[in-house]
């Protein structure tokens, strides 16, 4: 008796193998994955980049070599890192959180390393000009902030802290040592800043939770600088009038 009771022990615990690896596999088979403890069903996350041949890498393992400039990722539930590459260009990092079948962009700030440029004379036309622009740029204030194109985010700085709203929520970006100078929206875009402080003028994005990149484009004595396009700046370094490519 104790032996059928043994045997028929195996067998149970055979079957209850059976089932969950059967179980497993037809999750598996409809996307569902283990990950932290707990089963959710794959997501996708979408990274919007510059150029065909970016280097991505999905939690220093995964290395995918983009042949588009939009890269769709099947990814498990749970916490991720990713990181942008290109030759030339800063890395982009980035830590999120995927939700159970949830769906991410995500947007890579593509920063030169060694930007280049040249130096505007008073020879050239427009010198005095760009100069006055430059030179007579206003900070943008809590009572007068720089909104962006989509109206979705405000910008200013108060006591030397660069405050953002973000859909209604206020946050403070950054708070440099330096007394910042000049700050605007960088190339356009709704979630980067540029702004200058001490001899530097640098990259930053509005978003502080997880990693927030931060890229220096510029460093020099003092500088002021005025961003009109989204290929360029204009850097004004005490006398010296420049346009640096960003």
């Amino acid at each position: 008796m104790s032996q059928m009771s043994k045997k028929t022990k195996q067998w149970l615990a055979i079957g209850i193998g059976l089932l969950v690896i059967f179980i497993l596999a037809t999750g598996y088979r409809f996307g569902y994955r283990f990950s932290n403890f707990t089963i959710g069903k794959v997501g996708h996350v979408n990274v919007v980049v510059q150029f065909e041949g970016t280097g991505i890498i999905v939690d220093e393992k995964q290395k995918i070599n983009t042949v588009s400039t939009n890269q769709t990722l099947t990814l498990s539930p749970g916490n991720h890192e990713i990181i942008v590459s290109k030759d030339g260009y800063f890395p982009w990092v980035k830590d999120f959180t995927l939700p159970s079948a949830g769906n991410l962009t995500l947007s890579p700030i593509f920063v030169l390393q060694n930007p280049t440029g040249e130096i505007i004379t008073e020879k050239d036309p427009e010198y005095w000009k760009i100069k006055n622009e430059v030179e007579t740029a206003v900070l943008p204030t809590k009572e007068k902030p720089l909104v962006s194109a989509d109206s979705v985010t405000s910008i200013w700085v108060e006591n030397n802290s660069v405050m953002a709203t973000v859909n209604g929520e206020i946050h403070t970006v950054i708070q440099p040592m330096a007394a910042i100078k000049n700050l605007q929206f960088y190339k356009n875009r709704t979630d980067v800043l540029i702004f200058s402080a001490g001899d530097s003028v640098s990259i930053i994005e509005t978003d502080t939770k997880g990693t927030q990149n931060f890229f220096p484009i510029y460093k020099g004595t003092n500088p002021l600088f005025l961003e009109t396009s989204s290929d360029f700046i204009y850097v004004l370094d005490g006398s010296v009038l420049m346009q640096v490519v960003i």
